[in-house]
């Protein structure tokens, strides 16, 4: 009875250890598996962000590629604002000899007195400012209404400016002939000038291709048209005579020194002394 007893004893003990194994290996075996599901979602988030990140990268290489065009616009712009500059430069250059005639204007005393005995004879269509070296023509006199042909008559006193611009003893000069309008627009002859603007340039190379035909040299003289822009008085309805203008501004030439170079190199070699 012992026996048995000591026996049943030493069988359960033995049934309860073997169990506990099973039990320890399920446990490992969840702890892997809990293991696994973290390295996976671990996997699945670096996938996502991997995706996320490729998606970045598209976007900001097709920001990229429109910055490109944006710089190839303004490029273009640019190109196209420096010939617009150099265009300006131009017209400055012009305007800033015009304030030059104005500023200046300093003539010798007998070109001064040619230039008065002509607007003194001719008084109704030319005035002389000794002031300012100009000449100043009446349009409506010089000109028909919305015409750059010169009127009958009206080359006799340019023609005698130009013998005196072209004068053998007179000092060099620099012509500047600016045309001026009222502001009553072009009609019957808008076909050739669109514009007041127009007109005013196409009188002021009228006059200036009377000059250069009457002797007076091309390179001296430049033209200008300022349209309705700068008028002498307000405009009134239907017309301002004294505004339709073409005025001529004589200045003296700057005078230009010129540099001789001395080829010191030869110099030095003719000092050398005779060997």
């Amino acid at each position: 009875m012992i026996r048995f007893l000591t026996l049943s004893l030493l069988t359960a003990s033995v049934l309860g250890t073997v169990g506990c194994v099973p039990n320890e290996t399920n446990r490992k075996y969840e702890a892997l598996q809990n293991v696994n599901r973290s390295l996976v979602q671990q996997l699945s988030d670096a996938e996502r962000s991997r995706a996320e990140m490729e998606q970045t990268l598209v976007r900001r290489n097709q920001e990229l590629d429109q910055s490109k065009s944006e710089i190839d616009r303004i490029t273009t712009d640019y190109d196209g604002l420096s010939t617009k500059w150099d265009t300006l430069a131009q017209r400055n250059d012009t305007l800033a000899r015009h304030l030059t005639a104005l500023e200046i204007g300093e003539l010798p005393e007998d070109m001064e007195a040619a230039l008065s005995a002509i607007a003194a004879s001719n008084p109704d269509q030319i005035s002389f400012d000794p002031n300012t070296g100009m000449l100043r023509f009446s349009s409506d006199l010089t000109f028909a209404s919305g015409s750059d042909q010169l009127r009958a008559g009206s080359d006799t006193p340019l023609a005698a400016v130009a013998k005196i611009i072209s004068s053998p003893t007179a000092v060099p000069l620099e012509v500047l002939v600016v045309g001026h309008t009222d502001d009553v627009p072009v009609t019957h002859s808008r076909q050739a000038h669109p514009s007041n603007l127009h007109l005013s340039v196409h009188r002021a190379i009228a006059v200036r291709n009377a000059l250069v035909n009457a002797g007076v040299t091309a390179e001296q003289v430049r033209v200008a048209g300022d349209g309705q822009f700068h008028p002498l008085v307000v405009n009134t309805t239907g017309g301002t005579a004294e505004n339709r203008r073409v005025e001529i501004y004589l200045v003296p030439a700057p005078r230009t020194e010129t540099i001789v170079e001395v080829d010191t190199t030869s110099q030095d070699a003719f000092n050398e002394p005779m060997k």
